[in-house]
């Protein structure tokens, strides 16, 4: 009995044990696949969350529901307006453009910007230069003062005899020319009285004819603000002529050049030496007070250079004569003193650089017009002999500068008396064959124009030693027709910018 207990007693033990081992088994099972679970949702999720997340932190729908498909033409896209230099740049032209009264183009530069029309300040500038544009009003062409310089005096060298400079010299300087101190106070002076820059092209509407000639008539649509006038500049014998010595003898430039930045400046020789680059003469001054005074150019206009071409152009000896050499029959004295001064001197470099400059010059909007080869007075030479000097003038300047329909005569001596050019002035027709059509002269009457068919002539008014002395000195001759003239153009006080070191008797007008 008690060994069957026992017995009995064991077996039970044995089952528990079973049990016990059995739940064991089945609670680690059951922790490895809780941890397997555990392990694959962490791994789903290292996966599918930078998916879900679009990779940028924007929300993506994995499973969008479907919409009908928009149409495309009327969805209106979203353009970002570009920032940085491009847009700065764009902006900066259209504001100079409009400055210049070139309203429409200002317009276009903005439009043709990529996204122009979502970016506030670029829409609000296009109201301001429309608005401007429908303020300006037509300004007559005819009657436009028509002003002219010479090349400038940059110190007292060219004003005071000396033995660089003759007393002959100095005389034709003190009467003649401008220094570049005087020549600055004038045009700010002008430009303070409202006055413009236009180019001799602006005048008329030029329309070809099938006979190759040309028709002109006055220019409808000119336009300016109030307080705004038109204006017309000049500038003769721009080629600094041996007359005017050498490495600044006579305080001239030497000649013009290109900077670094492909801009027209001079090269200049100092009192003591020195060789410069700058704004020594008509050309860069005026180019640095547009770039400061944008409207003071009406779109762009600039002067009018009028060249001869016995000595060169632009300081550069372009006259092929020169290519003879020291000897060369056709030269004279002082081109033939030139050459065996300078044994390096090269024609066809002188040349090259002379095609740079014109070429730069027009890129800057200057025009050229002919001032004869020899500057000849065309009223007392006969046709033969302008027909011989402006096959000349092709030669030693066309060439350089391209083509051009201006003449501006030397001396002032016109062709023609008031009352326009007609059918029997032969020198007209030649001019007109070789394809001039405008013309001018020097004239008293401030203004002074004239339009015909083919046409249009305009008289000139020097602005010079003679003028400006006469202007502001009373008792002499013409003391109050240049009086008139320079109060005209808003110079009223010249006594204020005269050059102290001008000989007054040089300057006193004789008539």
């Amino acid at each position: 009995m008690a060994e069957n207990t026992q017995k009995n007693q064991t077996e039970r033990d044995l089952l528990r044990q079973k049990r016990r081992r059995r739940a064991k088994q089945k609670s680690l099972i059951l922790r490895i696949v809780l941890f397997l679970a555990l392990v694959g949702i962490l791994v789903a999720l290292v996966i599918l969350l930078p998916k879900i997340m679009g990779g940028n932190g924007e929300k993506v729908i994995l499973n969008p529901t479907p919409t009908p498909a928009a149409d495309s033409s009327a969805a209106e896209p979203t353009q970002a307006v570009p920032e940085g230099p491009a847009r700065t740049e764009v902006l900066a032209e259209a504001k100079r453009l409009a400055a210049q009264y070139d309203y429409d183009q200002a317009v276009a530069v903005i439009e043709a910007f990529k996204g122009y029309d979502t970016d506030e300040e670029l829409v609000g500038e296009i109201a301001s230069i429309r608005a401007a544009k429908d303020a300006c009003t037509p300004v007559s062409v005819v009657g436009v003062p028509h002003v002219f310089f010479h090349s400038l005096i940059n110190d007292s060298r060219g004003l005071i005899a000396s033995a660089t400079c003759t007393e002959d010299r100095v005389a034709k300087n003190n009467k003649a020319m401008c220094t570049t101190g005087e020549f600055k106070a004038i045009i700010q002076k002008m430009y303070d009285a409202g006055y413009v820059l236009i180019s001799l092209d602006d005048l008329v509407v030029k329309t070809a004819n099938a006979d190759g000639s040309v028709t002109m008539e006055k220019n409808p649509s000119l336009c300016l603000p109030a307080g705004k006038k038109p204006l017309i500049m000049s500038e003769d014998d721009l080629s600094y002529y041996h007359a005017y010595g050498e490495n600044g003898a006579q305080g001239y430039a030497d000649r013009l050049v290109l900077d670094e930045n492909g801009l027209v400046k001079c090269q200049f020789t100092d009192v003591d030496g020195t060789v410069k680059v700058g704004d020594y003469d008509m050309v860069p001054i005026l180019e640095t007070f547009i770039a400061e005074h944008p409207d003071f150019s009406y779109r762009g206009a600039r002067p009018t250079i009028a060249l001869t071409g016995y000595n060169g152009i632009f300081g550069y000896r372009t006259n092929d004569y020169y290519k003879e050499g020291p000897e060369g029959k056709d030269l004279g004295p002082v081109q033939q003193a030139f050459l065996r001064a300078h044994p390096e001197y090269d024609y066809d470099r002188d040349c090259a650089e002379a095609r740079k400059i014109a070429d730069a010059l027009k890129a800057q909007g200057w025009t050229f017009a002919s001032h004869t080869y020899g500057h000849r007075d065309a009223r007392e030479s006969t046709l033969e002999q302008l027909q011989a000097d402006h096959e000349r003038w092709k030669l030693a300047v066309g060439q350089f500068i391209g083509e051009t329909d201006k003449i501006i005569f030397a001396f002032g001596a016109d062709i023609g008396y008031v009352g326009g050019y007609t059918a029997d002035n032969a020198k007209y027709q030649y001019y007109r064959k070789e394809g001039f059509n405008i013309y001018s002269n020097v004239d008293g009457n401030f203004g002074w124009m004239e339009y015909g068919t083919g046409f249009v002539r305009t008289g000139r008014i020097a602005i010079d030693g003679v003028t400006m002395y006469n202007a502001m000195t009373e008792g002499t001759p013409s003391h109050e027709t240049f009086k008139k003239d320079y109060e005209l153009l808003g110079i009223t006080d010249i006594a204020g910018f005269f050059d102290k070191n001008r000989n007054p008797e040089y300057c006193r007008s004789e008539s």
